[in-house]
């Protein structure tokens, strides 16, 4: 007799699954984008070759075709954010596989361009 439920078999799939740390699909790993005026993270898939300039433009180019996303008031700007740094986006040299690991969580942060 099964020590488990027949009805329910236990999953076979890897305890570690995909998206965890040091995972990689095809060349991709799961980095996760928390949307600071919205509350909640969504995963995406970025190729591990990718520039952090490329990245960030990513990043920005998939948050920025959201519904919702076109009520920002005008002069406002996305900051991608790791570890409380501003990712610079014009950064052509170092790849996003020297900085993350996949399964890290960046932070797309609403600013505006004036300053009080």
């Amino acid at each position: 007799m099964a020590s488990y439920n027949t009805i329910y078999p236990p999953s076979t799939r890897d305890a570690t699954g995909y998206g965890f740390k040091g995972q990689r699909c095809n060349g991709d790993m799961r980095i996760n984008v928390k949307r600071s005026w919205a509350g909640f993270s969504r995963g995406g898939d970025f190729n591990e070759n990718l520039t952090i300039g490329e990245f960030v433009r990513q990043v920005v180019r998939d948050v920025s075709t959201e519904d919702g996303f076109q009520f920002f008031q005008k002069g406002w700007y996305l900051e991608v954010q790791s570890g409380k740094k501003a990712l610079d986006p014009n950064e052509n040299v170092e790849m996003i596989q020297q900085r993350f690991n996949g399964g890290e969580t960046v932070h797309a942060k609403v600013s505006s361009i004036f300053y009080l």
